[in-house]
């Protein structure tokens, strides 16, 4: 069995459980934070005894720093209801930040919430900052916008438990095909508890191992009932859950852009893994929201397609709403798992991919997705693709793939042609520039590939000697032809030494080589393989 997140709104909740929902969330983030700050006077207590006995950090292990002194004075904060969670939630957090800790020993410690205090506190820093020591304008914004930031956004509320009784769970209502959440956010001397007084006509039965119904205790109560709203990907699974509450686990309760989810995770079943034949390349497109193309191992095209918008809808800026998001990436899902492909997109997280024209310094046309929904394509097919034993999709940098010739190779910004035509200034190879992309995309992985692992051999009076700059191989060998086992012995040996010194100078150019190569030799089937002789 594998976990995956299904998220699920919560549909049109009323003035006051808007606003104990948004107390539940400052109080929790507060608290969090809390937790944090103090952690982080004994945080060096903690790194020291807080290991498991391999060494490693895990959350539960953690947790247990907060003694019953530290749990007792999170209480100002009005969080008990969530109090378990919450130390887990601190536990995982902590235990990510000290296991990077070791590989990046420059990492920031976390910071999620900014008090109203300090975030005044902050400003005049800054403002004292923007007119005595002349910071730049652009800077100053800058750090205005990250405290800000800061000081709005509200931690997401950790439930670690799928209960009846505590935390939440889920409530069906048969009759009209309903379905509902169930959580506690409100401590006993809450004055917004309400006593249940009637459901109406409907029947909420619980969605639990132990069944029952929904029915008024006759006491306010700690919990909200709060209808859900969901797409038909999200009931399939809501479904198998009536028949096996077991798949629900925990959750979070986020708030984004005025509106609030329930994102749940599942226990789904593990699909049979398929081994990919085929490289599948999605690109931007011009005309369309993005385009496909499937290439063999050789290079060549098996299929190429654009998806279209479903009903030639136009949309604000191009960024795409959600359905279409999953209407496309189901159609692309459906033709992996036709040609057992792995799929390839663009990450464009950092840089653009030069798709929208330019001519005469005015942008003419631009992608028919911008790159935020480009971006959230590829977030779905993570969790789509393994549904159906796919690999998830491999992210590349976006340079070159409107200018890079499939034919010669030549990289150039003037094999732009126009908006959609493609022409190579050297070989005259013309093409859709729809089509460019999403093929070079596809052969990238084909090209990373042929870029095998290089060995430099040397004669020496008794031998010879192999050598690769990037790896800091060295190996002396009589004959390269029977001593062949040790050399990758010798390469293997290499890896294990990289991973013991990892931390070390991890940012400079040439470590990022270095574990580019390791990575390569560890994804490879057979070391022999790769491996070139020059």
């Amino acid at each position: 069995m594998i976990l995956r997140t299904i998220t699920l709104k919560l549909h049109n909740p009323s003035k006051r459980k808007k606003e104990i929902i948004d107390r539940a969330m400052r109080n929790y983030s507060r608290a969090y934070q809390y937790l944090l700050d103090k952690a982080y006077t004994e945080i060096q207590d903690i790194r020291d005894n807080y290991k498991d006995r391999n060494g490693n950090y895990k959350a539960l292990n953690i947790a247990k720093w907060i003694d019953k002194r530290i749990s007792k004075e999170l209480n100002q904060f009005d969080i008990q209801p969530l109090k378990d969670s919450l130390k887990l939630d601190f536990g995982m957090t902590l235990a990510s930040y000290l296991s990077l800790n070791e590989i990046q020993p420059n990492a920031n410690y976390p910071k999620a919430y900014i008090s109203q205090q300090e975030f005044e506190q902050r400003y005049d820093h800054i403002h004292h900052q923007l007119i005595n020591e002349k910071m730049p304008l652009s800077e100053f914004e800058k750090q205005i916008n990250k405290v800000i930031k800061k000081n709005d956004t509200l931690k997401p509320l950790f439930f670690c438990r799928y209960d009846a009784n505590r935390d939440y769970c889920l409530l069906y209502d048969a009759q009209r095909n309903r379905y509902y959440a169930k959580i506690y956010l409100m401590n006993i001397k809450d004055e917004d508890r309400k006593v249940i007084i009637d459901t109406g006509t409907k029947e909420l039965k619980y969605i639990h191992k132990n069944g029952g119904q929904l029915t008024s205790s006759g006491r306010k109560e700690r919990f909200l009932i709060l209808p859900l709203s969901f797409g038909t990907w999200q009931e399939q699974h809501l479904k198998k859950a009536l028949e096996n509450p077991d798949l629900l686990k925990t959750a979070r309760l986020i708030k984004k852009n005025g509106e609030y989810y329930l994102s749940i995770s599942i226990s789904m079943e593990e699909y049979e893994k398929i081994q990919v034949q085929t490289y599948l390349g999605i690109g931007r497109a011009m005309r369309n929201p993005v385009h496909y193309t499937v290439v063999d191992r050789n290079n060549s095209i098996v299929c190429s397609e654009p998806v279209p918008l479903q009903h030639n809808k136009k949309y604000v800026n191009n960024r795409l709403p959600l359905h279409e998001l999953h209407r496309i990436a189901n159609n692309i899902v459906e033709v992996a798992y036709k040609e057992k492909s792995q799929v390839i997109i663009k990450s464009l997280m950092d840089r653009g991919d030069r798709l929208q024209w330019i001519d005469a310094g005015h942008e003419m046309a631009i992608p028919g997705i911008n790159c935020s929904s480009y971006n959230q394509l590829g977030h779905i097919l993570d969790y789509k693709l393994p549904e159906k034993g796919l690999p998830t999709p491999i992210r590349i940098s976006p340079a070159g793939v409107f200018c890079t010739c499939p034919e010669c190779g030549l990289n150039t910004r003037h094999n732009r042609f126009s908006k959609e035509l493609f022409i190579c200034t050297a070989c005259g190879k013309t093409m859709n520039i729809e089509q460019l992309g999403s093929l070079n995309v596809a052969r990238r992985l084909n090209c990373n590939n042929e870029q095998s692992l290089k060995i430099k051999i040397e004669k020496t009076p008794d031998g010879v000697r192999l050598t690769n700059k990037v790896l800091g191989l060295n190996y002396h060998v009589r004959n390269p032809r029977e001593n062949m086992d040790g050399f990758i012995q010798e390469i293997e040996r290499t890896v294990e030494d990289f991973y013991k010194n990892i931390s070390k100078n991890t940012r400079n150019k040439e470590f990022k080589k270095k574990y580019s190569l390791i990575k390569k030799i560890e994804q490879a089937e057979d070391l022999n393989g790769i491996i070139q002789i020059v």
